[in-house]
């Protein structure tokens, strides 16, 4: 078929329709703004604003749109991007979309009406107070704490660990700090997503002057999930700029991550020495007593009165992470709630069963009870397990633990790196691969990893 450049509208208007039927957020944020502009048999070619946004749209939404012009009726049909446009209707500077806030998820202590309702009721829920330690955030608490109350000592302050473990947590609780005991500090909260699309926006709009203001006129700058930085290179070069304005001032850098910034893949090598020069600490998997201790902290919020056994069974039987523990508990209220009735042992059971279920299914054995046992079995730390050092008598049993948690748990190698200080799931699958061709040739190895699993599964 052949198509003009008003074929070429038509094409692309119902594509971006069944963008927008799927999800008016990703719409707005990513399609809203694209021109189309000619079509033929074998491509149809749109305008965006610069060659970043499209590489950024091609990667992250690169099957939704094969997806909208196969429904469209156009299947096969390749979208190639052209930099510089903007929509026609928008004039050449397209306007700020009042509806939406460029830099939403960013907070100023010294302007209350800088922060959304959503984000000052976060900030209200998230303190110090109601964090609860255990010796595997204990550091990190003690870290982000210090940093609030004193920045610029620790700095930057980088906090690693698992989804669910109480990162975020302890980034809201800085800012909850700093607006309790010094109102006239300026501090920005942004997840590093939120960073990248006030970065395109600026860019779009080309307001890049306001938007550097906006993250380097602060005292405080707090990132979540800076491993969304990997393989951006524009967005890099930015948020380095931003990072020695701040640093050079001497004002407070705290990012949050999944894994250790020597493990963020395609990550330059300039930023992961910054983010190293500091403090870096990692959150590990919640011990028994601090799952129970969350139990009983949160049950207070919630005006539930439940045992004591009934909190234990469930610290017991969720130890994947901290959400699902809190979802078990909501679910519990608001079934007491709903058929005003106590909550016993035996409804406990019954009522989560599902949950439970999949929890067992996912966790029979938990990587934190594999490492425990491993380094048991060596006569090292857990911390040994998880930390950066490398000698024989630490490397063997961590790839030994890294196997088993492989092969008795269904995780996948990426969850198990995290688990283990951050590492890539390279190294993962290198353990792997390597216990197993030795435990081919090795009697004591072999004996030893049986001996191991009979120990785990009782």
């Amino acid at each position: 078929m052949s198509h003009g450049e008003s074929s070429a509208s038509e094409v692309w208007q119902s594509a971006v329709g069944f963008i927008r039927a799927k999800s008016e957020a990703v719409y707005k944020q990513w399609f809203k703004k694209m021109v189309p502009i000619s079509v033929n048999e074998a491509q149809i070619v749109v305008g965006t604003s610069d060659d970043f946004f499209a590489d950024i749209v091609t990667k992250n939404y690169g099957d939704l749109i094969s997806e909208a012009l196969s429904a469209a009726g156009y299947p096969g049909l390749k979208v190639v991007f052209e930099s510089g446009y903007f929509d026609p209707a928008d004039g050449e500077t397209p306007p700020e979309d009042p509806d939406s806030s460029r830099f939403f998820g960013t907070v100023s202590a010294a302007d209350d009406d800088e922060i959304s309702p959503e984000l000052a009721s976060l900030i209200s829920k998230h303190s110090f107070d109601n964090f609860v330690v255990g010796e595997e955030n204990r550091y990190a608490y003690t870290a982000a704490l210090s940093a609030a109350q004193n920045p610029g000592t620790i700095n930057p302050l980088y906090i690693y660990g698992g989804s669910g473990m109480g990162k975020t947590h302890l980034l809201l609780a800085v800012a909850h700090e700093v607006r309790a005991h010094n109102p006239n500090a300026r501090v920005r909260y942004t997840s590093c997503e939120n960073f990248l699309n006030a970065f395109l926006d600026s860019l779009r709009t080309k307001t890049m002057y306001e938007f550097r203001e906006t993250f380097r006129n602060v005292d405080y700058l707090l990132v979540d999930d800076v491993h969304t930085l990997g393989n951006k290179t524009s967005l890099q070069e930015e948020f380095f700029n931003t990072f020695n304005t701040l640093y050079g001032l001497g004002k407070q850098i705290i990012l949050t991550s999944d894994r250790q910034p020597s493990e963020i893949p395609g990550l330059e090598a300039r930023l992961v020495s910054r983010f190293v020069s500091g403090v870096t600490t990692q959150i590990t998997q919640s011990s028994f007593e601090t799952r129970l201790a969350i139990l009983k902290q949160e049950q207070q919020c919630l005006r539930l009165k439940l045992g004591d056994d009934v909190l234990s069974f469930i610290a017991e039987r969720i130890s994947s992470n901290i959400r699902p523990l809190k979802g078990a508990l909501m679910c519990l209220s608001m079934y007491a709630t709903a058929m005003k009735q106590e909550i016993d042992l035996e409804a406990a059971k019954r009522i989560l069963s599902d949950q439970l279920e999949k929890e067992a299914e996912s966790r029979a054995i938990s990587i934190e009870e594999i490492q425990k046992a491993v380094a048991e079995f060596f006569g090292i730390q857990v911390y040994d397990l998880t930390g950066p050092k490398k000698p024989k008598n630490i490397a063997e049993p961590r790839m030994i633990a890294m196997y088993l948690s492989r092969k008795l748990t269904s995780r996948p190698h990426q969850e198990i790196g995290r688990a283990f200080g951050g590492r890539s799931h390279g190294t993962v699958i290198h353990a792997v691969k390597q216990i197993e061709e030795n435990s081919l040739k090795d009697e004591e190895l072999k004996g030893v990893l049986n001996q191991l699993q009979r120990k785990l599964r009782g």
